[in-house]
């Protein structure tokens, strides 16, 4: 459910493998630890953008880009767990400040992905949150949203499923996503959790970034 996380420092870009020392000031190095050099982390395009889903907050902290979709890809498609610690870093003191007493859930992969890669990716960036982590959804069947039509996403809300757990109960819940699209996938975890469980103290969403207009995932 829970593991401690211990930032494991490195002095070199996780991406091109610069030195991280090279042109970073004091200052930005007491206010957190990076892993991407200036370079890097420009290709970033930050969103910090809030807005409601299903009388939830959601909170995106970056635009999906050409950048981003390679990161992934290398962290996801390519195994690559040293990245996990990159997406949530930079605004990490923020997050841990507005989501202390939360619990962290996160939407369900392919179960052969999973395997596959060894990790279960969402939880893995939001270890450094430190904060509970509950494995709550999984799929009945294969299903992977960016690969299916938009008339067929809506296919979601019959495809995710729930774990009863009491210790949901009476809690502060923060939803973890990668990627907000067709928004879908955070509607269905929503509703089951709204659903089964009988009291939730808040239940708010965070997801790593936003496509700005329709593209190719």
């Amino acid at each position: 459910m829970f593991k401690n996380f211990k930032i494991k420092k490195q002095y070199h870009c996780l991406i091109c493998f610069k030195n991280l020392l090279e042109g970073i000031s004091f200052q930005s190095l007491t206010f957190f630890h990076p892993y991407l050099c200036q370079q890097c982390f420009s290709q970033l395009k930050l969103a910090n953008l809030t807005f409601s889903i299903l009388h939830c907050s959601i909170k995106i902290l970056y635009y999906y880009n050409d950048f981003l979709k390679t990161l992934f890809f290398q962290y996801k498609g390519c195994y690559d767990i040293e990245l996990a610690p990159i997406f949530l870093n930079y605004h990490l003191k923020q997050l841990k400040k507005e989501f202390k007493d939360y619990v962290i859930v996160y939407p369900p992969s392919n179960d052969l992905e999973v395997k596959k890669r060894k990790f279960q990716h969402i939880k893995e960036l939001a270890k450094p949150l430190c904060l509970p982590i509950y494995d709550v959804f999984y799929k009945t069947k294969d299903y992977k949203q960016s690969k299916m039509p938009f008339s067929f996403k809506k296919e979601i809300f019959s495809i995710i499923a729930f774990k009863k757990n009491k210790d949901l109960e009476n809690k502060k819940i923060l939803l973890i996503d990668d990627i907000f699209t067709s928004g879908n996938t955070i509607q269905a975890c929503i509703l089951l959790l709204q659903k089964n469980i009988s009291k939730i103290k808040d239940l708010k969403i965070l997801c790593i970034c936003k496509t700005e207009k329709k593209v190719e995932l």
